[in-house]
């Protein structure tokens, strides 16, 4: 025996603690059997399937979801419906994102790879720098082998340049942090992304 009800009713999706954001796809149904082995074809989805378990079929009868059957009043269950429903809207922004797993890695080398021509140019800023600072050093210790005073535009440049130097070893030391943030912001993402595709 089959039973089938076609009126949408928002009062019963609110009680099943599905939100309007979940709305079914065109055409679809939920299934789901009772104790007695009636099989009923609901377009809401009712506190008896969710109890039971059920399936969410398409108008062509191919299954899109299988639910497993949770007692309502169970508080973990409860909470594990929620965790379901958060990590579903989670899943729908991460694919919005990225087509899978590997456009993840794209968009995670391609900021890896800004960084690191940040930090090719950096590396190169420093150690003109420093050549400079080698330069002035040079010319104050011939002054003070001479028996002269240092010139003060060489001191001067002396401290400007270790100023300078001591700032770009602290970029290239943040670009190095940026770059460890990006891989660890993006693995759970690729992870979980890898796992989808494999549900699938």
């Amino acid at each position: 025996m089959v039973v089938i009800v076609l009126a949408l009713s928002l009062p019963a999706w609110s009680a099943s603690g599905v939100r309007a954001s979940d709305r079914l796809p065109h055409g679809a149904y939920f299934r789901h059997v009772t104790a007695d082995g009636v099989v009923h074809l609901n377009r809401t989805l009712s506190n008896a399937a969710i109890e039971a378990g059920y399936q969410l079929i398409d108008k062509h009868g191919r299954v899109l979801e299988e639910v497993d059957g949770v007692k309502l009043n169970d508080e973990e269950a409860r909470e594990r419906r929620l965790q379901q429903a958060r990590q579903r809207r989670e899943d729908a922004v991460l694919l919005r994102l990225y087509a899978g797993p590997d456009d993840a890695m794209r968009a995670r080398d391609r900021k890896v790879d800004a960084l690191e021509l940040a930090i090719s140019y950096e590396e190169n800023n420093l150690a003109q720098l420093q050549m400079k600072l080698d330069d002035e050093i040079a010319v104050a210790a011939r002054s003070e082998q001479s028996g002269k005073d240092v010139p003060e535009g060489v001191q001067d440049a002396i401290v400007r340049l270790q100023r300078q130097i001591s700032l770009s070893e602290k970029k290239l030391a943040g670009y190095d942090v940026e770059i460890g943030e990006v891989n660890e912001e993006y693995a759970p993402i690729i992870q979980r992304l890898e796992e989808i595709n494999a549900d699938r």
